[in-house]
């Protein structure tokens, strides 16, 4: 039916903008929704739209704009194009070409565009504060008009059972349902104050995975346990990007006072991981931005900073907190010399700020941000660096040094070697792109994957370094199929020393290496079935 409704052309659109706009992963877990089976209802509408019911922990609708893809919908929390877009994208496609092989192209190493989206928090406000589809509504004495240490008098109550339930079962799963769940709590409030309610159940389920993690004694957190908090502190920055925080200064400031008052506790919370900071940063940064309660703020970490009974890992959390003031004083300086001193410190930390100043187009502050950020964009996790990178262009470009981005690439390595390594090689600095191979100890096997012929052409002589260095590797295997291939080596390097006008050296090597290996009986043997024992 899809054959007969769009085109090969509107498929292969698509799914280009999809290799600009998509994350590699997302398109990863798509395909698998997709070969699943999990994608149902697909049609066409309009001519270019292709909507279907995708199933995730629930069913999705999807809606694919075929004309421009960054206009696609879900109604699932991710703000961004997501797994289920992309399974959806996978289900069309699959109609007109092989699925697997785009998700192969989809799988290379590309630099993500940039895109407004990209500024967005991963997961976008939800106004469904209503529990999970086939639960009943959470009954509580809770009204409209409950002031704020009601509701948590209430969640204390809503998660007494929690703890037990989490070392019986999957911790992460039980704590994510309580939370998911409770939000019913607040559907028939109005919009600004059950968003309000959310980010207190959001803040209360961190606190109890804290305690979860403390009062079970674990030296680490758990990459399940993490990755829930992880997904806790996203939901916290899509419900506070989308708050209405006019409306609640103007008609709920005494729930802001509050709130003020709960966070404040919030820098004294004994905690193993950075999510708690991450949480507290959040909440003074686009909840309580009011002068007088900053102040007040600040007063305090000095005094705790100051105190004789303050622990050094207490210090630590009170620097990190001090610092993020600072930064919201546009004092960036004293922030960054707080943070040097803390090596725990991955670039997830800064992506908050980093997205602000873009968000705010101060694309100089973010610049000179990601100049002191070198190494930890050079050594972050490719999702976070192409989140970067792609910013990190735009704002070049902003200030008027687009032609900079290429050189500069190479101060982001090694994360950037892919890209570096293409912008070598497009600018035919053949010498440089070499030394960049051997730098990072690329195989000769992956490197002939590139457009080789060009440099052999151009600079054979570039290339003896990669043959030797493969040559030497393969016969240090010690095993005659590495022999055979170091002999298919030697002989495509005696082509590249021959239009190098440079014969006599590659015979001298041949040379060396009998010499050097004389007592390996089945390399002579190679050497000899090649002809090239000389």
């Amino acid at each position: 039916m899809l054959q007969r409704e769009l085109t090969r052309e509107q498929a292969v659109r698509a799914g280009e903008q999809l290799l600009v706009f998509a994350e590699g992963p997302i398109m990863e877990r798509g395909y698998s929704y997709f070969s699943d089976g999990v994608v149902f209802n697909t049609r066409v509408e309009k001519e270019t739209l292709l909507t279907s019911d995708v199933q995730g922990t629930q069913v999705y609708h999807v809606v694919l704009d075929l004309e421009d893809v960054q206009n696609s919908t879900c109604t699932c929390p991710y703000s961004r194009l997501c797994k289920h877009i992309a399974a959806t994208f996978f289900q069309m496609y699959s109609v007109f070409e092989n699925p697997r092989q785009y998700l192969s192209r989809a799988q290379q190493p590309r630099r993500a565009r940039f895109s407004p989206a990209m500024l967005v928090p991963t997961f976008r406000n939800s106004n469904q504060v209503t529990a999970q589809e086939g639960t009943a509504a959470v009954q509580s004495p809770l009204t409209p008009g409950s002031p704020v240490r009601d509701w948590w008098t209430f969640l204390e109550s809503w998660t007494r059972n929690l703890p037990s339930a989490m070392e019986t079962y999957r911790a992460s799963s039980e704590l994510m349902s309580s939370y998911q769940n409770v939000l019913s709590v607040a559907a028939g409030w109005s919009t600004a104050r059950a968003q309000l309610f959310t980010v207190h159940a959001i803040v209360f389920h961190l606190l109890k995975l804290q305690e979860f993690v403390k009062t079970n004694r674990q030296s680490y957190w758990f990459q399940d346990l993490s990755q829930t908090a992880e997904r806790l502190v996203e939901q916290l920055e899509g419900i506070l990007f989308y708050l209405d925080v006019e409306e609640l200064h103007a008609k709920h400031r005494d729930l802001l006072e509050e709130t003020m008052q709960i966070v404040k506790k919030m820098k004294e919370t004994e905690s193993t991981a950075l999510y708690w900071t991450f949480a507290y940063q959040l909440l003074w940064w686009h909840l309580l931005q009011v002068p007088e309660w900053i102040q007040t703020e600040v007063e305090d970490l000095e005094r705790l900073l100051h105190h004789s009974s303050a622990t050094p890992s207490e210090q630590e959390i009170y620097k990190l907190l001090r610092a993020h003031f600072y930064v919201m004083a546009g004092k960036d300086e004293a922030a960054k010399e707080t943070w040097n001193a803390n090596s725990r410190l991955t670039l997830s930390f800064y992506l908050p700020y980093l997205k602000m100043f873009a968000r705010n187009e101060e694309w100089q502050r973010f610049l000179t941000w990601t100049d002191w950020l070198q190494s930890l964009i050079g050594q972050a996790d490719p999702q976070n660096y192409q989140l970067v990178m792609a910013i990190w262009q735009e704002a070049m470009e902003r200030v008027g040094r687009a032609s900079e981005c290429g050189e500069s690439l190479k101060l982001f390595l090694p994360s950037s070697f892919h890209e570096y390594s293409s912008y070598l090689f497009d600018q035919q600095q053949f010498r440089q792109w070499i030394d960049l191979q051997m730098s990072y100890h690329v195989p000769l096997t992956e490197v002939l994957a590139t457009p080789f012929k060009e440099v052999e052409d151009r600079q054979p002589s570039l290339l003896f370094p990669l043959y030797v260095r493969e040559i030497n590797r393969l016969i240090g295997e010690r095993n005659r199929p590495a022999y055979k291939e170091a002999i298919k080596l030697l002989k495509k390097a005696r082509a590249a020393f021959s239009k190098a006008d440079q014969e006599a050296r590659w015979v001298q090597f041949v040379e060396q290496l009998s010499t050097k290996h004389n007592r390996l009986r089945a390399f002579q043997e190679e050497l000899r079935r090649g002809n090239l024992n000389l």
